[in-house]
């Protein structure tokens, strides 16, 4: 029987050692992920369809600071590089995948933004299955008709800024006008030092093309500050028909931003307690805003999941009075709250000693 001979394929080889080597670099920390996973520290719930659209956010929103770094080189500065010529006109970039195995794409900042774009997105498909696409449509456009062109025109600029984070439907879609200045910079630094090793190019003009980046940024731009302002005018307005926020009303961005101006709450906050279990902070401001049951459960029912219900019993005995000193507590800053709690445990440390 004759001798079979399999060629050796050296990519491959070289691969399976990359991959090995990386594998080995990394391997201290499987501990940590599988402890992670099985004795989670909070009871928030993140199913596959969030991870799914976290990772394809994360990968947007680098794609986007990525190009714009480059196009900022190429087209303002003169470099004259084939590789970040084409990534600026728009060709797909390679920074993501090292910055992803490196892990500088796991911050806090980063991190924290992918959960609250990502719960944000969970409450709109949640949205949809409870109102009309056409209906939810009528709700972003109602105060395009506004008596008041204050408001009229902060309807249009929401709109526009709307329409640029919006995708196919089940699509996460960044865009780097929306992204916060603290996020953008989280990015430009990395996907910087990305493109550079990449591309081989060392000079120092991709180091000022994120300068100018950073320094062109406009918060104002963003989804979410356009809410702000419009929620603002609507308030200042005092117009009856306004009355309290509610999602199938005001549209999913434009009651977040009410109920925090409501609240005096931020709209990350609203946003966040909508993950938490049977979404009892929420229903902890409504309470504390005196909302009316109706109201109360209309809401809860609007943005629940479906796993669980409000009935009108538990909300009426929700004591209003402990509701608004818990508000007023978390709207406190985030660095007296830790230092607060910080100090309260070690104060009962000491007792004990």
């Amino acid at each position: 029987m004759a001798e079979q001979v399999f060629p050796l394929d050296r990519t491959k080889q070289v691969d399976i050692i990359r991959q090995a080597t990386a594998i080995a670099a990394r391997a201290a920390f499987v501990a940590d992920d599988f402890a992670q996973a099985l004795f989670p520290r909070t009871e928030v719930v993140f199913n596959d369809r969030m991870l799914s659209n976290a990772r394809q956010y994360l990968r947007s929103a680098v794609g986007q600071v990525e190009t714009r770094i480059c196009q900022i080189a190429t087209d303002d500065l003169d470099v004259h590089h084939e590789k970040l010529q084409a990534i600026g006109q728009g060709a797909e970039g390679e920074s993501f995948a090292m910055l992803e195995n490196s892990g500088l794409l796991k911050t806090v900042e980063i991190v924290q933004h992918l959960f609250l774009k990502t719960q944000r997105s969970e409450l709109a498909a949640r949205l949809l299955q409870k109102i009309s696409q056409e209906d939810l449509e009528s709700t972003l456009t109602r105060n395009l008709d506004h008596q008041d062109p204050a408001v009229a025109e902060a309807a249009m600029g929401l709109l526009v800024a709307q329409s640029k984070t919006s995708g196919a439907p089940g699509e996460m879609k960044a865009s780097l006008e929306d992204l916060p200045p603290e996020i953008v910079y989280a990015f430009a630094w990395p996907v910087t030092a990305a493109l550079a090793r990449l591309t081989g190019y060392a000079g120092a003009q991709l180091k000022q093309a994120a300068e100018r980046l950073l320094s062109a940024h406009d918060e104002s731009a963003g989804v979410a500050r356009k809410a702000e302002r419009l929620a603002q005018l609507l308030d200042q307005s005092k117009m009856d028909e306004d009355g309290l926020p509610h999602p199938m009303k005001d549209g999913l961005t434009l009651f977040i931003a009410r109920l925090a101006r409501l609240s005096g709450l931020t709209s990350d906050q609203i946003v966040a307690f909508t993950a938490e279990p049977n979404m009892a902070r929420l229903v902890v401001v409504m309470r504390a805003a005196n909302f009316p049951v109706e109201d109360a459960l209309s809401i809860f029912a609007a943005l629940g999941g479906g796993d669980h219900i409000l009935t009108a019993a538990t909300y009426r005995e929700t004591d209003r009075d402990r509701s608004s000193a818990l508000v007023s507590r978390w709207a406190l800053p985030h660095a007296f709250q830790d230092a607060e709690r910080i100090l309260s445990s070690d104060l009962l440390s000491d007792q004990g000693k």
